[in-house]
């Protein structure tokens, strides 16, 4: 009875310090470059001195770090590597089917939900319909592999062979009196494949941005919470680990090895097109008197989301075919607009100028004299593209480099001006479609006089 007594109170003792471990998977936070952090909470029972919980074979064990709610209460943990014995079969199933071809056997194989048997003279094994055939009296079975749970017969089926596994565990433990103590494991882990791409609908009655995440998980995870970073996996962070994420999906279920897309974020979006083309300096150098430029078009995004939008690929749907944006799309923050390059535009521009000395005394400007040239062009802006609309030219002056030149706009009065407020000109012109407009201009080219 003594005996007895004392092996109650050691059994309690040591269910008391090797506390069952109740930790649960409840937020996976994936990184841009396809690490994630696995985030398991729950509550540490009354007295519990420790426990032990094994890591997943792709976690990072150098960085695990455990957290108390309470910062007085003193919690120490390690991380090491464990060996065990374990039966394994002395082959795969496959292996020992075709080793046994002429051994009669008794086959147990699920049909759906039903369990049935079947004995007899095991013929062949299939291996691109991975299917065996089995010879009985009264016919020849054809049974998928996947589908057998247990053969009887043969040689080698039931015998195993000890291996040694050997697995990473996280033990914790705990110095002090604990009453229904949270804690929370961070665990890095690798294998996680994630995504982040938007697509802009232009097939909706109002254009709609949708974000999209896909993820491909190498455990099963049930009802957990995805935060997605756009940034690199950082385990120097970790200790200053919060939870400021791009977005947010709550309770999501995966499956083990299996790619699955989320919608995070469907919204209307405010577009804007405009077209630009930038026109290059003449310098007095220049032999040729005309230059062809290509526009650009430039899409304006308005951010009315209830989140931030980062940085990243840009696809759209127009006509049910899907494209994808010349440039991604640039960090958004709410109730903002910003621009980004939306492809080619259909204005092409050619600038014909020539160069004409004006006979005329040196220009004194600020006590020092310029030889004054007049430096006259036309631009023809041709519309390519099917519809009228307007396109903003930007004129270039001389490259600040060569300061020995200087463009002036004509019509300024140069004194009081800098330098930087005259080397550029910008105007918008309005086209029709599929026509063709001209812009005539002047500019003063004024260059220090010898004189």
């Amino acid at each position: 009875m003594k005996r007895f007594i004392l092996l109650s109170l050691l059994l309690v003792s040591v269910c008391d310090v090797w506390a069952q471990n109740e930790l649960r998977i409840s937020r996976v936070h994936l990184y841009r470059d396809g690490a994630a952090l696995l985030e398991y909470s729950g509550v540490i029972a009354t007295r519990q001195a420790r426990f032990q919980m094994s890591l997943p074979p792709q976690a990072m064990a150098a960085g695990v770090h455990v957290r108390t709610d309470d910062r007085e209460k003193m919690v120490n943990y390690l991380v090491q590597e464990r060996t065990t014995d374990q039966n394994v079969p002395l082959a795969g199933l496959r292996e020992l089917l075709v080793a046994n071809k002429g051994y009669v056997v008794t086959i147990e194989a699920f049909e759906g939900k039903e369990s049935i048997g079947y004995e007899g003279e095991l013929l062949a094994v299939s291996t691109e319909t991975d299917v065996a055939y089995l010879r009985t009296e009264q016919t020849i079975e054809i049974i998928p592999i996947s589908s057998i749970k247990h053969i009887t017969g043969g040689r080698a089926f039931n015998l195993s062979k000890t291996v040694e596994q050997k697995e990473m565990v996280l033990s914790v433990y705990m110095v002090g009196d604990y009453n229904e103590l949270p804690l929370t494991v961070l665990m890095p882990i690798t294998d996680f494949a994630s995504d982040a791409r938007y697509l802009l609908d232009f097939d909706k009655e109002n254009p709609e941005m949708s974000l999209d995440l896909t993820v491909t998980s190498p455990l099963n995870l049930e009802n957990v919470d995805i935060l997605f970073y756009n940034h690199a996996f950082q385990e120097k962070l970790l200790s200053d680990f919060s939870s400021q994420a791009a977005f947010r999906l709550a309770g999501v279920s995966m499956m083990k090895n299996t790619r699955t897309t989320y919608q995070v974020l469907s919204a209307e979006v405010p577009l804007a097109l405009s077209d630009e083309v930038d026109v290059d300096a003449w310098e007095p150098d220049t032999k040729t008197l005309s230059m062809k430029s290509k526009g650009k078009r430039y899409l304006n995004l308005t951010n009315n989301s209830t989140m931030d939008w980062f940085s990243s690929t840009l696809y759209e749907r127009k006509g049910l075919s899907l494209g994808i944006l010349p440039d991604p799309m640039p960090n958004i923050h709410k109730k903002t607009t910003s621009k980004m390059e939306y492809g080619p535009s259909p204005y092409i521009l050619t600038d014909n100028a020539r160069l004409v000395k004006v006979k005329k005394k040196a220009v004194d400007i600020n006590g020092m004299k310029y030889d004054s040239y007049l430096y006259e062009g036309k631009i023809e802006i041709r519309n390519t593209g099917r519809e009228a609309g307007r396109v903003r030219i930007i004129k270039h002056a001389v490259p600040d480099s060569r300061r020995n030149y200087w463009f002036a706009n004509r019509f300024i009065d140069l004194k009081g001006k800098t330098k930087q407020e005259v080397t550029q000109m910008e105007y918008e012109v309005r086209v029709e479609a599929n026509d063709v407009a001209f812009y005539s201009y002047r500019y003063e080219l004024l260059i220090p006089s010898d004189n």
